[in-house]
């Protein structure tokens, strides 16, 4: 069982490096239509194609992850093909985001500070996502990083969920806002918190890995007992 366990964590390893990478994009994406969306359109639309490619490349590990280790529910490792499903799922949201920005007209210098918020939000995005990848890659021998990890990804989620309150508050409150923007820009940040919402919701079963499995309190106990 060990063996199989191995092979599925490094399989959950490379999937999490595709949604860092898509998160990521998802970044450098923004930033490029906040600058410019009209000057900067083939470069947009090269940006999401290599986002949906690597999409694509995680869905074909979660395919494959599930054909080779069907197996593994029984021996106990069931737990593990529940993260896959909830980690491909991750990925829907920055492709939507993505999808939506160009509908969404910002002018100029007028709204650098919807801007500014944006920025604020989707860098924990990204923040939060890096700690995911980290905490992936320390499931296998490293459960005190593991443990730390999730952790700090609900810490983070509680300062997304703040943005995001407040960058709500700052649309409805703003009278000089096209209601239509405001829908808009409100839909995109919900696939945002959203996004970070599944995020956590991974924290979560890791957690369960975690407990279930006592990776976690066997060296607990070895260092409160020096």
């Amino acid at each position: 069982m060990n063996k199989i366990k191995d092979e599925i964590i490094s399989m959950l390893i490379e999937h999490s490096r595709i949604i860092y990478s898509v998160i990521s994009d998802m970044g450098v994406y923004y930033s490029t239509w906040a600058k410019d969306y009209e000057a900067n359109k083939d470069t947009l639309e090269k940006k999401k194609s290599k986002m949906q490619l690597r999409e694509e490349d995680a869905d074909a590990i979660k395919i494959q992850l599930i054909q080779n280790y069907s197996e593994a529910g029984p021996q106990g490792l069931g737990d593990y093909l529940a993260l896959i499903l909830r980690m491909d799922n991750v990925i829907n949201y920055p492709l939507e985001f993505v999808d939506m920005l160009p509908k969404i007209k910002i002018d100029g210098g007028k709204d650098d500070e919807i801007k500014k918020r944006y920025e604020k939000l989707i860098n924990k995005t990204i923040n939060m996502a890096s700690v995911l990848k980290s905490t992936i890659k320390s499931l296998r021998d490293k459960p005190e990083v593991v443990f730390k990890n999730t952790t700090a990804i609900h810490e983070i989620e509680n300062e997304i969920d703040t943005i995001y309150r407040q960058f709500l508050e700052y649309l409805y409150s703003n009278e000089d806002l096209d209601v239509r923007k405001i829908l808009r820009i409100r839909d995109s940040i919900v696939l945002l918190e959203q996004l970070c919402d599944r995020i956590h919701d991974i924290a979560d079963l890791i957690r369960i890995l975690l407990y279930q499995y006592n990776f976690f309190f066997i060296p607990f106990m070895v260092i409160t007992s020096i």
